[in-house]
């Protein structure tokens, strides 16, 4: 009898960052990020964002708040939402250079260059004509 094996997925410090300021800075849900990125556990996610919070000292929102808009969210400091923003605009250079690239690229390279792009990168070349 075959067991059905579960492929063991590591993912990076920066993807695991990326993930968890969208779900404490950005305030999107834990499953929306989930399968915008690819991911299959939710569960694993949640483990990620407990970890960042309880190292930085800092009480989960519960999500029922974070709709009101009188709600208390996380105030980062100044120097962190500068980096932020900085990560971000390297992000945006980034995949804006893909897409470039991708536009140029042969079939070869373009296959390659599919299979290292995150899902929503795919869905907005599909969106935009350019794949």
């Amino acid at each position: 009898m075959k067991r059905n094996v579960k492929k063991v997925v590591s993912y990076s410090k920066n993807f695991k960052d990326r993930v968890i300021y969208a779900v404490v800075r950005d305030g999107f849900s834990i499953a929306s990020v989930c399968t915008q990125e690819g991911i299959d556990s939710e569960n694993m996610v949640r483990e990620w964002v407990r970890e960042f919070m309880k190292k930085r000292g800092m009480t989960r929102i519960p999500r029922t708040l974070t709709k009101r808009k009188d709600a208390p969210k996380v105030l980062f400091p100044e120097s962190v939402n500068r980096q932020f923003k900085r990560y971000e605009e390297m992000i945006m250079y980034q995949e804006s250079m893909i897409e470039a690239m991708f536009e140029v690229a042969d079939e070869e390279t373009k296959k390659k260059l599919l299979e290292r792009l995150s899902p929503s990168q795919q869905k907005r070349l599909k969106r935009t004509g350019r794949l």
